[in-house]
């Protein structure tokens, strides 16, 4: 079983191997291939907790393999009818390998649901045989109770009928179309109050914004608000989060409170927008994940650049920094400011330019 040692190789906090996403489908494409493994809808899960001792619905089964692994010693997959398999095209729908990751997503149906394939990717999940929204036997806690509940949404239809929208896909594309034209919340709200009014009686459109984004937050990623001065002297974050005013210009942080009002105003707030959590979603969808990785496997033509890791720079980096390297999931940040000027346009007409660098 060394073509298995993928179910239990040691991955980076909170990120899976490539090659461990790909096992776990083929693990579950094996499971579910043979009759006698469904109990009341279910298989056997072999996480570190259940221990094949608890019948769950398959997409359950993959959520609990990607984030709590395989239990002890199961390289041999005796529980789900692998010792009664003699057919050795079933043995090829084990995936043992580091197959390709889009092969992982692309399962072969024409008719895969895009805005389903959008909330597996956020929950870190593959597509694979999903079917059904699953009936559990355990309750869930509140991070798979809002993933079952969108991935209901990306299946239950707009209204009784309708054929080309789901609750979801409504919704995602309204919030495009604010995106995109820059619309108010008052404007949506009056767009979707009015849509709502030509759509057929028991529609399932959000009724406003607020409940629409509500619907949509556990896709997203988040972010965090930083009181700073007004004249953009500082923030007021890590050992300067208790100040009260700018140590520099001396300008109060707060707002003077009217009426009886408790909450104190900031006068200015900065919207911090983490890196780290967008870096590991462009690793949840396998479509971006092999676009992160392409630097480490295309082949170099000598002479011509057609990527940075082609570049001087890059391998000059490599060489100093060999841990780093090898972990071709590891992402360089390049920062670059060509045509911006730091200065302002009254001190000084000249653009400000600067090259990329690279930092890990």
């Amino acid at each position: 079983m060394d073509d298995r040692l993928w179910m239990y190789r040691d991955s980076p906090q909170g990120l899976r191997r490539m090659d461990y996403c790909n096992g776990v489908q083929g693990f579950i494409n094996f499971a579910t291939s043979i009759p006698r493994n469904f109990t009341d809808g279910g298989i056997r899960c072999p996480c570190r907790k259940c221990k094949n001792l608890k019948f769950l619905h398959q997409d359950v089964v993959t959520m609990h393999l990607l984030t709590k692994g395989f239990m002890e010693d199961y390289l041999c997959w005796y529980d789900h009818g692998e010792l009664f398999v003699p057919d050795e095209s079933m043995e090829e729908q084990v995936v043992g390998s580091t197959s390709s990751a889009s092969n992982m997503h692309e399962v072969g149906n024409e008719n895969s649901n895009p805005y389903r394939n959008m909330v597996m990717d956020a929950m870190r999940m593959s597509e694979g045989n999903v079917r059904e929204c699953p009936i559990v036997e355990e309750e869930p806690n509140a991070d798979a109770a809002r993933f079952f509940d969108l991935l209901r949404d990306s299946d239950e239809p707009l209204w009784d009928g309708c054929t080309n929208h789901s609750k979801l896909s409504a919704v995602a594309q309204v919030f495009t179309i604010k995106s995109d034209h820059g619309l108010s919340e008052a404007g949506y709200d009056k767009i979707i109050e009015w849509a709502r009014s030509i759509l057929p009686e028991g529609n399932r459109l959000k009724e406003n914004f607020y409940a629409a984004k509500s619907m949509m937050k556990p896709l997203g990623l988040g972010y965090q608000k930083i009181d700073i001065c007004p004249n953009f002297c500082m923030l007021y974050y890590l050992e300067n989060a208790e100040m009260t005013e700018c140590m520099t210009c001396g300008h109060s942080r707060y707002k003077p409170r009217t009426g009886r009002g408790k909450t104190l105003v900031a006068y200015k707030k900065l919207r911090y927008f983490p890196i780290t959590p967008r870096l590991q979603r462009l690793f949840m969808s396998p479509r971006t994940a092999e676009h992160m990785t392409w630097h480490q496997s295309h082949h170099a033509v000598d002479g011509v650049m057609v990527h940075p890791s082609d570049g001087e720079a890059w391998k000059h980096f490599n060489s100093m920094h060999p841990p780093f390297s090898a972990e071709s999931r590891n992402v360089r940040l390049g920062l670059c400011t060509d045509g911006f000027n730091p200065f302002g346009s009254e001190q000084s007409g000249a653009e400000y330019r600067c090259l990329s660098s690279s930092v890990d």
